[in-house]
């Protein structure tokens, strides 16, 4: 154990991803705060076996480098916890992108698999992702539960909605082209029922065949997460949009446009994908739409034309959201689920 019998633990991977900062940093600085455990963050070509000697719990971040498995099988030796932390199944990426090349290269697969197979427990941030690990790879121990968000950067903002009567239709997020094609479709149909009544804005992408048009409005990325939570709570969107394609990929992806649209206060419409199916009570807090056109268009049009479900459902999913994602609750599953599990 560490000073004041608090949970020693180090974490080998990169501190620059937002997924490390609501998923990993901002849980366990709060068990920091309350003397449950300490922590550091090293990148794998930063490791001293002193510092792994020390540590009670050894955390691998998202990496399949062939230099951190060697300290995966170091900290083995001395004993310690390791836990291997994912939020993407490597393996289900295209080997036609960057990213996918990477991944697929053929010692980097095997390093990821030997990974999955011989740390103590496995963490992912959805129950479908753990399934279909326990499944197809046979891990020691799964553990899924998903990321936080940091209620308290949202204390005393205000929520404007006097936005001259327009509905204000957002997205916030990466590039989803193929998600993004049947709302893109659907989108023009709004515009052209509802015209000047409706706004777009696209924080981060805007799709292409959207872009220039006087009622979309686009505003790049912002890195800085705390300040990118923040002007989404102040958005005046009355609806919120998350596409996500059907494959393997995206279906092992966790629910972070659910997390955020809701603590945002969002009433939002979500693909019919394992991400979101597993916390969207359709109607309740959330509108659930499949792959087409018209199903988008539909669940648009519903939520355009009543402002008193716009209003339950962003009741509703903000409750969801305090009840499950706070940071309290997360930095609970990371004390009790894995570190003195």
């Amino acid at each position: 154990m560490g000073r004041s019998g608090d949970i020693n633990v180090l974490i080998i991977g990169s501190d620059r991803i937002a997924s490390y900062k609501i998923g990993i940093e901002q849980p366990l600085r709060h068990l920091e705060n309350n003397g449950k455990c300490s922590f550091s963050v090293r990148s794998e070509n930063e490791v001293h076996l002193a510092r792994l000697a020390a540590a009670d719990v050894v955390i691998f971040f998202r990496t399949v480098s062939t230099e951190a498995y060697k300290y995966l099988e170091i900290a083995r030796e001395m004993g310690k916890k390791t836990v291997y932390v994912i939020d993407d199944h490597f393996m289900a990426m295209s080997p036609a992108t960057d990213m996918g090349r990477y991944y697929h290269d053929p010692a980097k697969r095997e390093t990821y698999v030997k990974f999955l197979k011989n740390v103590h427990i496995v963490k992912v941030a959805s129950n479908f992702f753990a399934r279909h690990l326990e499944k197809h790879f046979n891990p020691n121990k799964v553990i899924s539960f998903p990321g936080s968000v940091d209620f308290a950067a949202l204390s005393g903002l205000e929520k404007a909605r006097d936005h001259e009567d327009k509905i204000v239709i957002g997205y916030e997020g990466g590039r989803k082209r193929a998600a993004f094609d049947p709302v893109i479709k659907a989108l023009r149909g709004i515009l052209r029922k509802y015209g000047d009544r409706i706004r777009i804005e696209f924080f981060g992408y805007v799709p292409d065949g959207l872009e220039g048009k006087p009622q979309v409005s686009f505003v790049p990325h912002d890195s800085d997460y705390k300040n990118f939570l923040k002007r989404l709570y102040r958005s005046k969107w009355d609806i919120g949009l998350a596409p996500l394609e059907n494959t393997l990929l995206h279906d092992c992806k966790t629910n972070n446009k659910f997390r955020e649209y809701s603590a945002c206060r969002i009433p939002s419409i979500y693909s019919r994908s394992p991400a979101y199916e597993e916390w969207v009570k359709n109607k309740e807090n959330g509108l659930l739409a499949s792959g087409t056109r018209d199903d988008w268009f539909e669940a648009m049009v519903e939520m355009i034309e009543r402002p008193e479900l716009r209003k339950s459902m962003m009741d509703n999913a903000e409750k969801t959201a305090k009840e499950n994602f706070s940071v309290d609750t997360c930095a609970h599953r990371w004390r009790t689920l894995i570190f003195e599990a």
